[in-house]
């Protein structure tokens, strides 16, 4: 069974990847997969941990220096 993962990416980046994964009779979802696999493949698991360590050393995963929201904050419903 698979995860979900939200990620935020530039709305242009997302329109190219929904016409490039329709015309190759995918869903979004299975495209990115398909990248993923074919890039984990390239690198074996100790170079993929020293590069995620490198950007999160880097402040990358970061907002700007700003504390990300909590999960809740992420997901919270309108009263």
């Amino acid at each position: 069974m698979g995860r979900n993962l939200t990620l935020r990416l530039p709305e242009d980046l997302v329109r190219r990847a929904r016409e490039v994964a329709l015309k190759r009779g995918q869903s979004l979802n299975a495209f990115v997969e398909e990248l993923l696999r074919q890039a984990l493949a390239e690198e074996g698991p100790e170079e993929a941990m020293a590069r995620q360590l490198s950007w999160m050393r880097q402040g990358l995963f970061s907002s700007e220096g700003q504390a990300l929201p909590s999960r809740e904050e992420r997901h919270a419903r309108g009263a």
